[in-house]
């Protein structure tokens, strides 16, 4: 699905067919799901080069900012919290004098927000097209907060519980989220990279008006990888007093047992002696020489208890 949005005093929506009318007028092309056929369309009235309709068509092209004759292409990545995995999601944009393209596969908040706002829309447009390009741009980054913060959320409830009970499900649990804290890593750092170029360098397409506003969003990013730095630590940590609970827990199972292993080895020594084929074996002969056995046997157990309980082992 594609839709137009021309801008001359007034927000109109148009045809992609009357796209050459307004071709001297400001223009926002947001595309779901671009064509092929529509892809051409773009090239032609906007002199796309080839691998930039490539990369429009294509995903999981790489992170990017590439500057052409008469536009400026920026590859970035959102983010969408999923029941247990972030998925993440390619955008695709292209800033000239007087036109920005985004291109997406499905559902991007930024867009509907600015479609559903159009006073914003038109004071966007008034500044200029590199304004739109940061506000979408803007919107996805601040999509990442909330998730950072669910995140920090079962984190700390993770904790709690793996003190308490370090079972194999709440270990799976921490590696999920370990792999969506790395996701976002592998995900934030490039990015942030790439859009210090769009606050940093001197690009014609970006007016000196925007560029501290692409410089906020260079700081956020930075906010975002230092998130993300802690709650991996904090996965580190978690992950440690799993382990450390687990050996804990091993420690008491071990030692309980050698204790009931001590405790059962005089008592299987004795009734061995006792259960062996010799004639003569003390208080064999008497009618109380069982029972006797069995108090010798109890003394014993009582004894070694009371040891062990001095000893702090019980």
């Amino acid at each position: 699905m594609l839709e137009i949005f021309a801008y001359d005093k007034k927000i109109v929506k148009i045809d992609l067919k009357d796209i050459g009318k307004y071709k001297d007028k400001l223009l926002w092309i947001d595309c779901e799901d671009l064509t092929k056929e529509e892809a051409e369309i773009l090239k032609n009235a906007f002199e796309l080069h080839q691998l930039t309709v490539e990369d429009l068509l294509n995903a999981n092209t790489r992170i990017k900012v590439e500057e052409f004759p008469n536009y400026l292409l920026c590859v970035f990545y959102t983010v969408e919290n999923k029941k247990k995995m972030i998925e993440l999601k390619e955008l695709d944009l292209i800033l000239g004098n007087n036109f920005v393209i985004s291109s997406y596969l499905k559902n991007l908040e930024a867009s509907e927000f600015l479609k559903n706002n159009q006073d914003q829309l038109e004071k966007l447009f008034a500044k200029g097209p590199d304004f739109i390009l940061h506000k979408i741009i803007d919107f996805e980054v601040d999509r990442f907060f909330p998730l950072l913060e669910h995140i920090d959320e079962k984190l700390y409830e993770l904790d709690e519980k793996v003190a308490k009970n370090p079972s194999r499900h709440n270990l799976d649990k921490l590696l999920e989220i370990k792999k969506n804290i790395m996701k976002i890593k592998r995900l934030v750092n490039p990015q942030r990279e790439k859009i210090s170029f769009l606050a940093k360098h001197d690009y014609k397409f970006i007016s000196k008006g925007s560029v501290p506003y692409f410089r906020d969003v260079y700081d956020q990013f930075i906010l975002i990888a230092e998130n993300a730095d802690a709650q991996r630590d904090a996965v580190t940590n978690t992950y440690e007093l799993y382990m450390s609970t687990v050996s804990h827990n091993l420690n008491e199972i071990m030692k309980m047992l050698s204790i009931i292993a001590t405790i059962a080895l005089p008592l299987t020594l004795i009734s061995s002696i006792y259960g062996t084929n010799f004639k003569v074996l003390p208080g064999a002969d008497s009618p109380q020489g069982f029972w006797m056995m069995i108090v010798v046997m109890t003394v014993l157990v009582l004894f070694l208890v009371h040891y062990f309980r001095r000893r702090g082992w019980l």
